[in-house]
């Protein structure tokens, strides 16, 4: 795995513009943990005033127990972040927080439109976030920031715990427009 990784650093390295790395800046601040957090918080807020309360404990839990296990995985393996990069990171490299917290967050924006969303605008949501949520992972890629193995980690991580919250998220939806039938 590390001539891949070293072979997509060296590719994003020598592919560098000024126009794409202003662009890869904006789109990897749309996964750091300030941003995340907000939404996060503005999201739960959201789902109570509009009478879907239950949807914010498996919010929480997608986000949180993502931000958790990378926290733990990082220290842990306590792998050095790529040189060379545009701009400077100081936690450790893997995994790669970023790539969790959009499948996370957008991740689960994305199960809900999906699964619940009857508007006109479902399609083109869902292919907004999840082209999101790759060029998030992209982007610490293109910015030399993380390794392949990291994104892709980082995406497990996320994607494990949206399928945790996506089925907590279903049962309470159940549980809350359970009828008894007469």
């Amino acid at each position: 795995m590390q001539v891949i990784d070293q072979s997509v650093l060296n590719f994003f390295a020598d592919n560098k513009t000024e126009w794409l790395s202003f662009a890869m800046l904006v789109v990897t601040y749309l996964g750091n943990y300030v941003l995340v957090g907000c939404l996060t918080l503005l999201s739960a807020v959201s789902f109570y005033i509009h009478k879907h309360a239950y949807r914010i404990l498996p919010l929480l839990i997608s986000v949180g127990g993502s931000f958790a296990t990378v926290f733990i995985l990082k220290y842990a393996f306590d792998r050095a972040r790529p040189l060379g990069n545009l701009y400077s990171e100081f936690s450790p490299s893997f995994p790669s927080y970023h790539a969790a917290a959009a499948i996370a967050l957008y991740g689960f924006f994305l199960y809900i439109i999906w699964n619940h969303d009857k508007h006109r605008l479902k399609n083109p949501l869902v292919v907004f976030l999840a082209v999101l949520i790759v060029l998030i992972g992209l982007s610490r890629l293109y910015l030399g920031v993380h390794y392949l193995s990291d994104v892709l980690v980082g995406y497990a991580v996320g994607f494990i715990w949206l399928l945790i919250s996506a089925s907590l998220e279903n049962k309470l939806e159940r549980l809350v427009n359970w009828r008894p039938k007469f």
